[in-house]
Parts: C-alpha cells; structure tokens; sequence
C-alpha cells in the first residue's frame, strides 16, 4: 500500500478577522477561511487545482492544529483542547480560533489587524483527484476527497508561494498527461490507416 504524503496549499483571502470579546477575557479570537472550494490555485507546475465542495465529506477534523508558519512549536489553538472550532460551508472551510494572551498569540493578533498576516493554508493528503485539460499547456486537476487534514497555518506569505505538491501528484500529472498523449498518438494512426484502407478500396 503506498504512503499518502502530506502537501500544502495556500490561500491568500482568507477573510482574517481579529476580536477582542472583552477586557476579561485573556484570548483573542481569531476567525478566517483555510480552505476555499471551486478557487483556482496558482500553476503548480503544469497544472492548476481546484478543491471540490465535497472535498471534505466525512474527513476527521477532530485532531487539527492551528500553527503559525508551519511550525508545531508555535502553536496557537488545537481541536481537542476546544480552542479551535471548525466549520464547513458553502464558500470553504470556516474556523474559529482561541488565541492565547502570549508574546506569539499577541504578536499574530496584532499583525493580522495590521494587514501584515493575510494568508492561511493546510496541510493535507489527497484520497481523489479527477484530471481534465491533460492535452492543453496547463492542465486541470479537482481534489474530489481529502484523505487527511492535520494542519492549518497562519503565514505571512502570499498565496501559493509556500505551496508545496508532493513528488507523487507531480508524478501522477506526468503520468496522466502521458497517457493521454500516447492514447491520441494511437487514434490520429487509426484515422491514418483507416484513411489509407478507403483509399486503397
């Protein structure tokens, strides 16, 4: 059974929004989109993704993080402690994070009110894809069905530049695209001899 590998994607409008619900509360709150369905991504190297509205059915959210930067030691609210709620909807997925009155938890809340962090992304394994367009310079790909998500993150970068796509989807792409370009190879030499036959009959 081959191992799924974590990737990543990025999104850069995630709608961030920081509020402070009181002066007796020791927690920012911060909500936000990790996830938006039926939204181009960038180049990916050959092919442009899309997450279907159905990506995420029956997927186990129960042990998600939210990092920042990807980085497990910096982290600012998880599901099964209750200080991350997630949600989704017909734009994406939706969370609601508790953000702790630390020098990190502070620092995020304030650059995000300051438009310094606007993008989000999550880290996943893909259990369906669908493939279109394999015969034009860019092709299409649909995740259909997230496998796994372990990870959200808050990240100063904008969108897809830290994407990263896992050696196997880039190996599928390849082997897809060349599948399709030998099985038209194949039909333009049957047009051909079936010419030929008409001609010779």
């Amino acid at each position: 059974m081959t191992k799924k590998t974590m990737e990543q994607r990025a999104i850069n409008d995630s709608n961030f929004k920081v509020e402070k619900r009181s002066e007796d509360d020791n927690f920012n709150t911060l909500s936000g989109y990790a996830i938006v369905f039926d939204q181009p991504s960038e180049n990916l190297g050959g092919f442009i993704e899309y997450v279907d509205r159905s990506a995420l059915d029956n997927v186990d959210m129960s042990n998600v993080q939210l990092l920042y930067n990807h980085n497990m030691d910096n982290i600012l609210a998880r599901a099964d402690s209750s200080t991350l709620s997630l949600s989704v909807d017909d734009r994406g997925l939706f969370f609601n994070a508790q953000i702790p009155n630390t020098t990190l938890g502070n620092d995020v809340a304030e650059n995000v009110r300051n438009g310094n962090l606007k993008g989000c992304s999550f880290g996943f394994t893909i259990d369906g894809d669908d493939w279109s367009d394999l015969d034009e310079d860019t092709a299409t790909r649909h995740i259909t069905q997230i496998g796994d998500l372990f990870e959200l993150s808050i990240t100063p970068m904008p969108a897809y530049k830290e994407t990263s796509v896992s050696k196997r989807s880039l190996s599928e792409f390849e082997s897809k695209k060349n599948n399709k370009e030998t099985s038209n190879n194949i039909n333009e030499l049957e047009l051909l001899e079936m010419e030929i036959d008409l001609y010779e009959n």
